[in-house]
């Protein structure tokens, strides 16, 4: 006697191809690329958010990004920034601009001399001379460079320098950026000893704006598609 097949056992559904039930490995597939744009799209996302929010909120009126003002002291002959390589001659300036370096002395009759050079004449400059070393702009963190002597002669007459400015009071020193390796020098204009000043830093930088929409757009399309790479493949294989 014949025996039927009972239809509510059968593992496959009428009209449904076991080639095509559950996780195949073209859903796995789109599902593990929906998840990598996923991550692209946030990525993107919140690039385009700090974009937004550097725009709006970190430029001065002269269009400068700039540090917060941070204080600095040593009992040696000068403050030096770490050096800071700007690459060879193909370096491309345009997209850094112009940096700004605000010193103010702590005493306000106190001549400072603030400087630009490059950190080979810098090194050659405070050679044998003790000073301190900005290893940290943000959390005032100096290393201090061991010297016997004096330097032999005013920082205003090293002849060294790409861009200076001294004198009492706040001093501003504007620097279009250029290829190579450099360093910034804080003094007494005297060259003497024991030094007291706080600091800020500036830079021009391209207009984010493009960059911010740039990204936002794009993380936003990438969502899309990652939403789709990923939903449509559970959606198939929870009917199939």
């Amino acid at each position: 006697m014949a025996i039927s097949a009972n239809p509510s056992t059968n593992p496959v559904r009428a009209g449904a191809s076991p080639d095509h039930r559950g996780w195949t490995g073209g859903r796995i597939t789109a599902l593990v690329a929906g998840s990598v744009l996923a991550l692209i799209s946030l990525a993107l996302l919140a690039g385009g958010a700090a974009a937004t929010w550097v725009t709006n909120t970190q430029r001065d009126a002269a269009g400068y990004l700039t540090t917060g003002t941070h204080s600095f002291s040593t009992s040696s002959y000068a403050l030096i920034s770490s050096k800071t390589d700007l690459g060879n001659s193909s370096y491309d300036s345009g997209f850094l601009g112009t940096v700004r370096i605000r010193v103010t002395p702590a005493s306000p009759q106190t001549p400072v001399f603030v400087g630009i050079a490059r950190t080979a004449a810098v090194s050659q400059f405070l050679a044998g001379v003790s000073y301190d070393e900005v290893t940290n702009f943000a959390k005032g963190t100096t290393v201090h460079h061991s010297g016997a002597g004096a330097p032999a002669s005013s920082p205003a007459a090293a002849g060294i320098w790409t861009a200076q400015s001294s004198g009492t009071g706040t001093q501003t020193v504007t620097w279009k950026t250029a290829p190579g390796t450099w360093t910034v020098v804080v003094m007494n204009t005297t060259a003497s000893p024991g030094l007291a000043v706080t600091a800020d830093a500036g830079v021009t930088l391209p207009d984010l704006v493009w960059i911010a929409v740039g990204c936002l757009a794009g993380g936003g399309l990438l969502a899309v598609v990652a939403g789709g790479l990923i939903l449509i493949p559970i959606r198939r294989a929870g009917a199939s």
